[in-house]
């Protein structure tokens, strides 16, 4: 045993496994917190990084992932306590497999109370030189993912090289794991140094304009990007239009539940640019802004190009292996009570190399494709939905594609029968890619192979009908005539509530109101109403809240516009957390209600 320690390569794997050992079982050194601090603290998870390199497998990930929250744990900036085995069982628990995809990274932050996730990458392990000047260089890369939104919030890329040494030949490994906790330093460094931007909604200005409470000195820039959190929950984005010294004016790019004053924004992180000088001197400045010049933005980069320097794509980071059939094409959602799919069209050489996209139903049964998307104009939509699958009574007949094993010389033809099937039923989808790969010969001589890629993560999705006019009980409207009077004093009294027919499979529902116009009327979301019946209605308190918004002279007569939205509680989060808009419904505010 003795003469096993004595040799250096090995002592090295034994403090490798001693760290990873020990971060399992207790939580990560946590530096004393400063007594005033200027920027708050975040509550950070952190997940085993992706080693990439080809160099020591999941060992090297698990050291790359300590060196990091080690170097956290010394900044005021995060709390790292959550350990991996806290982790690793949650992940247990909410069958989480890594790596983890973005509505699984929010999922897991959820159920660990968390601010944010730190996911990363072991991009590239490189050794070169002989000797005394031997050395290791390691690229990480790192981004720290919003829990309520899914959405970036920080990150860094940087390599980490090792000291060349005097007298002795060092081993790999030594080089390796300095170079490996240098990364570390630069990444986090990068990341303290950068000021997250975030504000309040002071006030909103018309229709689609909020005004925000910080501006240029707060580093509020225009164009960013953001997002608004209502608590934790993600309610919209905004994007800055105009920026003063201390407050800015941003133009609402998308609201799920209304943005209003107290809201909470912040800005959604560019990540940096990879370049040769990035990756042989790392820079130690906050993060770069973000670039709009199309070539040097991650966020638009799909693949990887190859030259002096390797540019990587967003969507690759993260993925089991560097190569593009291995990841998935995109994430499910619900638009409009339809579940559907979303892809980036930019993947498989742009749809080029794509045979059939198919998306399955319940596939631990069986492959079971209830759509399938074969051309090429369908592929550079980027989307699709299951219409015509639910509701209508009738079967539907699914063709699609099949290979015997990987790397076949050509695919077969067979067919599904997609069951008729009413709204309300709740299932597991997924979905995979059939592609090809070009091999051997000349153009005239080349043949093709045919692989399906991996099938993705499941995900439960419930088709709910939308809440249409038809179903709204009272106040009843009719598109084609009038919008019916609403007294104030009738909703005060109880004598009438806003009521309308449950929807099969929705078990929580929502109502929005605001005026026709802008500024005629107060802007209004009830509370969560969850199913209590065939005949659903706002809660007392709701009622009386919105009876008190309306009761002001100044709406007397003035048309309000108001939806249900619902969704099912159990479905997997997507992001949007209310997938069944209803019909637009309108009323007009009435003054004293006629006498008996």
């Amino acid at each position: 045993m003795r003469q096993i320690i004595r040799f250096k390569a090995t002592r090295s794997i034994c403090y490798v496994l001693i760290a990873a050992l020990v971060f399992t079982f207790t939580p990560a050194p946590v530096a004393q917190k400063a007594h005033a601090q200027l920027m708050p603290t975040y509550v950070v998870a952190v997940v085993d990084f992706v080693n990439e390199s080809g160099v020591q497998g999941e060992l090297l990930a698990r050291l790359a992932t300590d060196a990091v929250v080690v170097e956290m744990s010394k900044t005021n900036r995060y709390d790292v306590s959550i350990t991996r085995s806290q982790i690793e069982s949650e992940m247990k628990k909410l069958d989480l497999h890594a790596p983890l995809s973005k509505v699984g990274v929010v999922r897991l932050g959820e159920s660990l109370s968390t601010d944010a996730m730190l996911q990363g990458v072991v991009k590239s392990v490189k050794l070169s030189g002989s000797g005394a000047t031997r050395s290791a260089a390691v690229t990480l890369v790192v981004q720290m993912i919003d829990q309520a939104s899914g959405e970036v919030i920080n990150g860094a890329i940087q390599t980490g090289k090792s000291s060349p040494r005097v007298g002795y030949t060092p081993d790999d490994d030594s080089l390796i794991t300095e170079a490996i906790n240098n990364a570390a330093f630069l990444v986090v460094k990068t990341m303290v140094d950068y000021i997250i931007p975030e504000a309040t909604v002071q006030a909103n200005i018309g229709a689609d304009q909020v005004m925000l409470s910080k501006g240029a000195r707060d580093g509020i820039k225009p164009g960013m990007r953001m997002i608004v959190l209502r608590q934790k929950e993600i309610i919209g984005y905004v994007q800055v239009r105009s920026v003063d010294p201390i407050d800015s004016i941003a133009k609402v790019t998308k609201s799920m539940r209304g943005i209003r004053p107290e809201d909470k924004v912040r800005a959604i992180f560019e990540m940096p640019t990879v370049s040769p000088t990035l990756a042989a001197d790392p820079q130690l400045g906050g993060a770069p802004s973000a670039s709009r010049g199309g070539k040097g933005a991650l966020g638009k980069i799909g693949k990887f190009v190859l030259g002096a320097a390797i540019v990587f794509g967003l969507a690759s980071l993260f993925s089991s292996s560097g190569r593009e059939d291995a990841d998935s094409p995109g994430a499910l959602s619900v638009k409009d009570g339809i579940p559907g799919l979303t892809w980036d069209s930019s993947q498989y050489d742009h749809g080029n190399s794509v045979v059939q996209l198919q998306i399955l139903r319940d596939p631990i049964g069986g492959i079971n494709p209830v759509k399938v998307i074969q051309d090429i104009s369908g592929w550079e939509l980027g989307k699709t939905q299951l219409v015509g699958i639910y509701g209508t009574g009738l079967d539907t007949q699914v063709a699609y594609y099949t290979i015997d094993a990987p790397g076949e010389s050509s695919f077969s033809e067979t067919s599904y029968t997609v069951p008729a099937e009413e709204f309300g039923q709740q299932h597991a989808y997924a979905y995979r890619v059939l592609y090809r790969l070009e091999s051997g010969g000349e153009e005239e001589d080349s043949t093709y192979l045919y692989y399906f890629s991996e099938l993705s993560s499941q995900v439960l999705l419930t088709a709910i009908e939308r809440v249409m006019n038809s179903d709204v009980v009272w106040p009843f409207y009719d598109p084609n005539s009038e919008p019916p009077e609403v007294f104030v004093t009738d909703l005060q009294q109880g004598l009438v509530n806003f009521q309308w027919n449950r929807k099969d499979g929705a078990d929580e529902y929502q109502v929005r109101l605001e005026p026709v116009i802008a500024g005629t009327g107060p802007t209004w979301q009830s509370s969560i109403i969850h199913e209590t019946g065939p005949i659903v209605e706002l809660s007392d308190s709701d009622r009386l809240t919105l009876a008190s918004l309306l009761n002001n002279s100044a709406y007397v007569d003035n048309v309000m516009m108001w939806q249900v939205l619902c969704r099912n509680s159990t479905d997997t989060p997507s992001s949007e957390p209310w997938p069944a808009w209803g019909d637009e419904n309108r009323f007009r505010i009435g003054s004293v209600p006629p006498g008996p």
